[in-house]
């Protein structure tokens, strides 16, 4: 276990996955149960805490980032001074530092992709700018913003979808996870479509929340291909 000290009100540790199993828990219960697990993250603190910044009068906000060996673990002091937004800001700046794989979806795309405020599924129409293969075809995609109870339903999707050339991104915003999918047309029948997102809406709701205000306030999780790294790290 390493940590590393981001500024005055929080500290990151990174935790792999020989630590959790000596501490008898899994990335899938840390995301899952957040108050079977208060008190692993207060030992986690206790642990890393060895300078006592922390007094135990603190309000203390825990974020968790998995990834394939483990998870990173973000602890922030909250006062008067460092809101909520100013804790997500962390996590956010220090990720946009990490190196990581482009997203390949460009921000012209990303401004045509929009959905309306009653949480409808959308159609938008992307320019052949956007294929990799750089073909000169238009082509619509269909847009679908879900709102989840907890980490747990985004495994299900996850492991039930298939969907080819999927785009999906995780957000966590106001305590509760939201997957931003985009779908193109060409890559699956109207009929499959429906069938798909009978499945997703087992364990989901169309959410209201647009993707704007997801981007804008939401924390990005996993980006571009997060039901697929979900499936890699716990299917």
């Amino acid at each position: 276990m390493e940590k590393e000290r981001i500024n005055e009100n929080t500290i990151r540790v990174m935790i792999d996955n020989s630590d959790l199993k000596d501490r008898g828990i899994t990335v899938m219960e840390l995301l899952g149960n957040h108050e079977k697990i208060e008190s692993f993250f207060y030992n986690i603190l206790s642990e890393v805490d060895t300078e006592h910044d922390f007094e135990d009068d603190d309000q203390v906000s825990f974020q968790i980032l998995p990834n394939r060996n483990g998870l990173e673990l973000f602890i922030s002091r909250l006062d008067e001074e460092n809101k909520i937004s100013d804790i997500l800001d962390n996590i956010t700046n220090f990720s946009s530092k990490q190196p990581a794989n482009i997203d390949n979806i460009s921000d012209k795309r990303r401004q045509e992709l929009r959905q309306s405020d009653k949480g409808d599924i959308v159609k938008s129409k992307v320019s052949s700018s956007d294929h990799k293969d750089g073909s000169q075809e238009n082509f619509e995609n269909t847009q679908v913003i879900l709102a989840l109870s907890d980490f747990e339903n985004a495994i299900a999707i996850a492991n039930s979808l298939k969907i080819e050339n999927l785009v999906s991104d995780l957000y966590l915003y106001e305590g509760a996870y939201y997957l931003n999918l985009l779908v193109p047309d060409h890559s699956v029948s109207q009929e499959q479509l429906k069938n798909e997102l009978a499945i997703a809406l087992e364990f989901s709701r169309i959410s209201h929340v647009t993707h704007e205000v997801l981007h804008e306030h939401g924390q990005l999780i996993l980006k571009h291909e997060a039901l697929e790294k979900i499936k890699s790290l716990f299917s």
